[in-house]
C-alpha cells in the first residue's frame, strides 16, 4: 500500500519521528509517497496542537476536501474525540468505533536511556516498581502500596514544561535505573488511558502491568505477556506479582518480543500500514464526523482546561 504522510501544522514531531523511520522498515509492504494523488491512504500525523486545539486547520484542509474517501490521522490527545478516521492512543473503550478507529502505540518515548536497558545485565531487585506524577485517581493508591520488595515514588513535583536539559536528563537517567532494576513495572493510566511507560516498558524488556479500565489494547500484539488490574484492585498488586514473580523473566522477553515485532524503529512503520489498510477496507467515510458533533462530550473531559493550562506553563 502506498501512503502520504503529511500534517496539517508546521509543528510535528511525529510526523518526523515516522519519516526518520521509513528507511530503516525491515518488512516493506507498504511505501511512503509524495504525492497524494498516487497513494492508497493519507495520513495526517498530528500531534496535540495547543493553538488549534479543536483541530480546525487540519479539518478546514485542502487535501481532507479533495480526498476524504481515503484520509485518516494519527492522534495522541490523552483525552481524545472523534476528529477523523484513525490511529488513536488513547480512544476510551467506550467511544471507540471498530470502523473508524485503531487503538495504536505512541510513535516515540523520550527517554533515551531506554534503549540501553535491553541489553545490559541491571539486577533486577525489586519486584515492582513506579515512578510517576499522580495525574490520575487510581496512581494514589499505588503510593500506599506498603511492600519491601516494591518502589514507588511520587514525581508530581517535577514539572516537564519548565524544565532544562540538565534536568531532563537526571530524571530520564533516574527513571531509567529504575525500570532496569524492576521484574515488573507498573503501567497506570494518566490523563489519557495509554501511557508513554507501557511502550518503554515492552522496549526495555520488562513486564507491564496495566492499570487502565478504559484501554484499548493495539489488536497487533498479544498481550498475554502483561498483568492487567482493574483500577479499584490495586491494592491486590504485591500479592499478585509476588505469586507470578518466577514468570517474570519469560514474560519480560516476551514484551520486548512484542515490542521489536511491532513498535522498534524497522518495524513501526509496517504496523502502521497494516493499521491504516484495515481502516481503508472496513470505515465508512459518509459517516465523516466534524468538530462539533462531539464537542461537548470532548469538553466534559476537562481536556480543555487540562491543555489550555499546560499551553500556558510551557510559555513562561
Amino acid at each position: 500500500m502506498k501512503i502520504f504522510l503529511t500534517s496539517a501544522y508546521s509543528s510535528h514531531s511525529g510526523l518526523d519521528t515516522l519519516r526518520r523511520h521509513i528507511p530503516l522498515d525491515v518488512v516493506q509492504r507498504h511505501q511512503a509517497c509524495d504525492n497524494p494523488e498516487d497513494a492508497d491512504a493519507i495520513l495526517f500525523v498530528e500531534n496535540t496542537q495547543f493553538n488549534d486545539i479543536f483541530f480546525k486547520q487540519l479539518l478546514d484542509h485542502p487535501i481532507l476536501a479533495r480526498h476524504a474517501d481515503k484520509v485518516f490521522m494519527y492522534n495522541e490527545m490523552d483525552r481524545p474525540w472523534d476528529v477523523l478516521p484513525g490511529l488513536y492512543c488513547c480512544m476510551p473503550r467506550k467511544h471507540l468505533v471498530n470502523q473508524r478507529h485503531r487503538a495504536f502505540a505512541y510513535l516515540s518515548t523520550p527517554n533515551p536511556f531506554i534503549e540501553n536497558i535491553h541489553s545490559g545485565d541491571a539486577e533486577r531487585q525489586w519486584l515492582y516498581t513506579f515512578m510517576g506524577s499522580m495525574s490520575h485517581a487510581c496512581r494514589r493508591p499505588i503510593m500506599r502500596l506498603k511492600n519491601a520488595d516494591g518502589y514507588v515514588q511520587d514525581t508530581s513535583d517535577f514539572n516537564v514544561w519548565q524544565s532544562d536539559a540538565r534536568e531532563m536528563q537526571i530524571r530520564g537517567r533516574a527513571y531509567a535505573d529504575v525500570v532496569a532494576a524492576s521484574q515488573f513495572v507498573l503501567c497506570p493510566r494518566g490523563i489519557g488511558t495509554s501511557s508513554l511507560r507501557l511502550y518503554e516498558t515492552l522496549e526495555a524488556g520488562r513486564v507491564p502491568v496495566i492499570i487502565s479500565d478504559h484501554w484499548v489494547p493495539p489488536a497487533e500484539t498479544d498481550w498475554e505477556f502483561a498483568i492487567q488490574i482493574e483500577e479499584r484492585r490495586v491494592s491486590s498488586i504485591p500479592g499478585l506479582l509476588k505469586a507470578l514473580s518466577g514468570e517474570a523473566r519469560e514474560r519480560g522477553d516476551a514484551a520486548r518480543k512484542a515490542w521489536e515485532t511491532s513498535y522498534a524503529p524497522d518495524t513501526l512503520f509496517n504496523t502502521l500500514g497494516d493499521s491504516v489498510e484495515s481502516l481503508l477496507h472496513t470505515h465508512s467515510h459518509h459517516q465523516h464526523v466534524r468538530a462539533s458533533t462531539h464537542l461537548h462530550k470532548w469538553l466534559t473531559t476537562g481536556e480543555l482546561m487540562t491543555r489550555t493550562a499546560a499551553q500556558r506553563l510551557r510559555g513562561h
